[in-house]
């Protein structure tokens, strides 16, 4: 555990004389010396009451990757209260700004602590499970359309490379809430297909760069080698059950679901994925509906038992991310298109 150490500007009381408007508006000598005296006796005892009775504030980070701030307040009564709110960007800033503008060291400092392992740098204040490095390369270099400017990419390669190393260093842990260790593995698939694309580019296919490119093992995170089909059928499908996850990842190809041209994140995945879901299938190059036969995506032929637990149907799933409504129509499956997706 490290622990970064600021100073808080603490009140201080102060204590004003009025003198009576029964009593003369002139004093005497003596007076005054005793007005004087017990003034300072109630600012000094005030500040010491204030400074014993100083909020301890720690920021640390929620199962979702955010700063919130946990300060244990003393009541009257010398109760202490904890409470934990999500720390504002203004409320971080006051910290380092009383921090810098407190010359008075005689008021103990407030100790802020944030776990090692989850250390956030103070600079630019990185968190990677915002995945803005991913962000800015997909933004940049694919189209709303989900169109990938491969030569772009590996004409900047380093950029890539920088992200490879922020998943290498961030592996999922145990304190990793269910939500970021699947964004992370949504976005590690996806970044991996780029890579593989990339160092293989020119291609027309990622079928041609080797007859089974999804079994290539060439992605080494937490210390394990894996391959692409081991991504998304031992560790994604196997662990968080969400069909929709078919419909987020990429094959670099023109008839897989498109690439999302920005991350996935923790707070978001689920409605992203909800999302990708409903373009998909509202896809009339990927599928097409008629009153008495429906030509669907292979997707939901080669991965039909995802989409029908629980004694539920293609159909249901369909059904459930479409206006217009599938009944008893007859399933005919599209050919699947591996040209690739530049």
């Amino acid at each position: 555990m490290k622990t970064l150490t600021f100073y808080l500007l603490a009140p201080f009381a102060f204590a004003l004389v009025f003198s009576s408007c029964s009593d003369s508006s002139t004093e005497t000598p003596s007076d005054e010396n005793d007005n004087e005296t017990k003034t300072e006796q109630k600012t000094e005892s005030d500040s010491e009451t204030d400074t014993e009775n100083k909020d301890k504030a720690i920021i640390s980070l929620d199962e979702d990757g955010n700063q919130v701030i946990t300060r244990v307040e003393t009541k009257e009564d010398g109760t202490k209260v904890e409470r934990t709110v999500p720390a504002t960007a203004e409320e971080l800033r006051e910290i380092a700004e009383e921090g810098v503008l407190l010359k008075d060291e005689t008021i103990p400092p407030v100790e802020i602590e944030i776990p090692e392992e989850k250390m956030v740098e103070a600079e630019d204040n990185y968190n990677f499970h915002e995945y803005k490095n991913l962000n800015s390369l997909l933004s940049t270099y694919v189209s709303s359309s989900g169109h990938v400017n491969y030569a772009g990419i590996k004409a900047n390669k380093s950029k890539l490379d920088e992200i490879l190393k922020e998943f290498e260093s961030n592996y999922p842990g145990s304190g990793w809430s269910s939500a970021q260790k699947l964004t992370y593995w949504i976005n590690a698939y996806n970044i991996y297909t780029i890579k593989l694309i990339v160092d293989n580019f020119p291609t027309s296919s990622i079928t041609k760069i080797t007859a089974k490119p999804w079994h290539k093992k060439f992605i080494q995170l937490g210390g394990q080698t894996y391959s692409l089909n081991q991504i998304e059928n031992d560790v994604i499908r196997k662990r968080f059950n969400e069909p929709r996850i078919h419909f987020a990842l990429n094959c670099a190809s023109e008839s897989c679901p498109i690439l999302l041209n920005r991350a996935y994140t923790p707070g978001s995945v689920y409605g992203q994925m909800t999302t990708q879901t409903k373009r998909f299938l509202n896809d009339t190059s990927k599928n097409t509906y008629g009153k008495k036969e429906v030509q669907i995506s292979q997707i939901f032929q080669w991965y039909e038992e995802d989409f029908t637990k629980g004694g539920k149907t293609v159909f249901d799933f369909i059904n459930k991310y479409r206006t217009d409504q599938l009944d008893k129509q007859k399933i005919t499956y599209k050919e699947y298109s591996w040209d690739l997706n530049d």
